[in-house]
């Protein structure tokens, strides 16, 4: 076990500002719109930049909203029973989408709904848990603790297991799928693997704490986000690498292809308030090497969640008042893209395609904004 402190940030140069003015290409206001962003358990993009269009999910009312990607005219709408996840998943021509309690399965063009599994009736929040898809079959987990693979064209069970008996036994996380394998964490503090064809359990390994964000890949390991973080073989379950931290837990986490970045939780977190003064919105990013050395850096920022792109090799960092660019090795902020609006709770995961970013705000509205640094980028890539 690895415990580490958290080490003071050096001095960086002045990251270049925009306004999203300045970027907007477009800007789309989706309809009907009370409270747009639901915080993520993932790392996945809300909204989701495809080839030809822009898919948001809207967490209140329910509903998943389609845009052109060419001008961002709305397509279609499909309203979902009471709240949406922060997501949606694309997978081998059908968009799933959820709400607290039903998985569907829509037609990406039209919105029509092909199939839904909905295990507990729609009364009650019961899962909270993103899908995951692979080939002919879609994973999902659910609140009473229950891991199901259904079939992916029609939406029936093909096996469910029960992953724990404790009384805090959801199954809150989206399912890793990695070497025939469906991994997921737990709020009773353990990771539990199953044959992704057969069901059978071929491991489990106890964490320091709940788990409900992620589990995530990295490199060849799976990355489990409890009050530590936890590298686990993923043939095994067995633990390669644990971080530990004096007096804090970890938030989220991300991984790069040279590293790890996290936050931990705020102090204030607990209380279930927002921070009383903005010096409280201090969080530390902490970026760990392959050789295990870490390099920290501090910033401001309040519903802050981040995602790393690799077409960009970019951290990006979405906040209540804009979008922060991230040199994913260092901890630099690269550019900073300020809003000119209240974005009502802040922005969504962003997704990058063809040199735009594409993000959704807490009020409903979805930004194509020009990437500033998408030209440098390229320079870089082609070098």
């Amino acid at each position: 076990m690895v415990c580490l402190s958290p080490m003071a940030s050096t001095e960086r140069d002045q990251p270049k500002t925009f306004t999203f003015r300045e970027l907007t290409v477009w800007t789309s206001k989706l309809p009907d719109v009370s409270f747009g962003v639901l915080p993520p358990s993932n790392t996945r993009p809300n909204p989701l930049a495809t080839e030809d269009l822009v898919y948001a999910s809207v967490f209140a009312p329910g509903a998943i909203c389609a845009l052109e990607r060419d001008g961002g005219t709305l397509i279609w709408r499909r309203e979902l029973h009471r709240y949406a996840n922060a997501s949606v998943h694309l997978h081998d021509g059908k968009l799933f989408a959820k709400t607290c309690n039903t998985l569907f399965a829509l037609q990406p063009d039209s919105g029509e709904i092909l199939w839904s599994f909905c295990p507990y009736g729609t009364e009650g929040e019961w899962i909270y848990s993103s899908p995951s898809a692979y080939e002919d079959r879609v994973y999902i987990g659910d609140r009473r603790g229950w891991l199901h693979c259904l079939d992916g064209e029609s939406g029936r069970t093909i096996w469910r297991r029960h992953t724990n008996r404790a009384r805090n036994c959801d199954v809150n996380s989206t399912p890793v799928l990695i070497d025939g394998l469906a991994i997921v964490s737990t709020n009773a503090k353990s990771v539990v693997a199953y044959d992704a064809q057969s069901g059978r359990l071929a491991w489990k390994q106890k964490l320091d704490g709940p788990s409900t964000f992620g589990p995530l890949v990295h490199r060849n390991s799976v990355l489990t986000v409890s009050d530590s973080l936890c590298l686990l073989n993923p043939g095994t379950g067995e633990v390669e690498q644990l971080y530990s931290w004096k007096k804090e837990k970890v938030y989220r986490a991300e991984t790069t292809p040279r590293t790890i970045v996290l936050t931990f939780w705020p102090k204030w977190a607990s209380c279930g308030n927002p921070p009383p003064n903005e010096s409280d919105t201090n969080k530390i990013t902490i970026l760990i090497t392959k050789s295990g050395v870490q390099r920290t850096t501090t910033f401001v920022a309040f519903c802050h969640q981040f995602r790393y792109i690799p077409a960009t090799a970019l951290l990006y960092l979405s906040h209540a008042e804009g979008i922060d660019l991230i040199h994913p090795e260092d901890g630099r902020v690269l550019c900073q893209l300020k809003t000119t609006d209240d974005t009502r709770g802040g922005l969504a995961l962003v997704d990058v395609r063809d040199g735009l970013i594409y993000a959704l705000s807490g009020d409903g509205s979805v930004y194509a904004l020009r990437h500033p640094l998408s030209a440098a980028n390229d320079r870089r890539r082609s070098s």
